[in-house]
């Protein structure tokens, strides 16, 4: 059961991750604009830009949750979430693929992240959390379709912005992804729907992508 003063300190922690979130979306736009200057052929810049807008305003309006995690192990992935890409190299990168390709897979991914967010509407947060069971739409495929929506968008900009540097980055990434995913399932378990929770996982048996995890 939550305390009072355990729901304090996480709305506090979380208005502090947004605020630091939006801040670090301004040093994105300011790489992104320098970047896609130098070379306004690069339509990849501009998606990436794209899914990250609509990845803040929707962290911006959230709703508080019932239930957090606020382990250090819950909030260092969060963060690296949050703010892996200030670390992506956007110049002086080579295309393993045509800017084309890449930018369809970001298209890709972009439209499975949106019809994923309407789905899941203000439930959509940063830290592992109880905001309310969603199981339509592309729920209904994995459990959690957004990160597999960002999965493919990042695939495709790297393909088309390759260097060493930006693969570790999306492998940390990826790393952090997987283990905010199964400290928000713990959370679920744990929360008041727990029952329809389980029932749920038991129908949907994959958790990012379909038949592989």
């Amino acid at each position: 059961m939550t305390t009072p003063t355990s729901a304090r300190a996480g709305n506090l922690i979380e208005i502090l991750l947004r605020t630091l979130a939006l801040a670090t979306y301004g040093v994105l736009v300011w790489n992104i604009a320098m970047a896609w200057w130098a070379d306004t052929s690069r339509v990849t810049l501009l998606l990436l830009l794209a899914s990250e807008t609509f990845t803040m305003c929707l962290v911006l309006f959230a709703r508080h949750a019932a239930i957090r995690d606020l382990s250090p192990v819950a909030l260092a992935a969060t963060m690296y979430a949050a703010f892996f890409f200030v670390f992506f190299e956007y110049g002086g990168t080579r295309h393993l693929v045509p800017e084309w390709a890449g930018a369809a897979l970001q298209l890709t991914g972009l439209a499975w992240q949106t019809a994923s967010k309407a789905a899941l509407g203000r439930s959509f947060g940063l830290l592992p959390a109880a905001r309310g069971l969603v199981t339509a739409g592309p729920y209904r495929i994995v459990r959690h379709p957004i990160y597999l929506g960002y999965l493919i968008g990042h695939v495709g900009f790297l393909l088309s912005n390759f260097s060493w540097l930006n693969m570790l980055v999306l492998a940390v990434l990826y790393l952090a992804q997987v283990v905010r995913l199964l400290r928000e399932e713990a959370v679920l378990h744990a929360g008041e729907q727990r029952g329809a929770y389980r029932a749920y996982c038991g129908n949907v048996r994959y958790r990012l992508v379909p038949y592989l995890f």
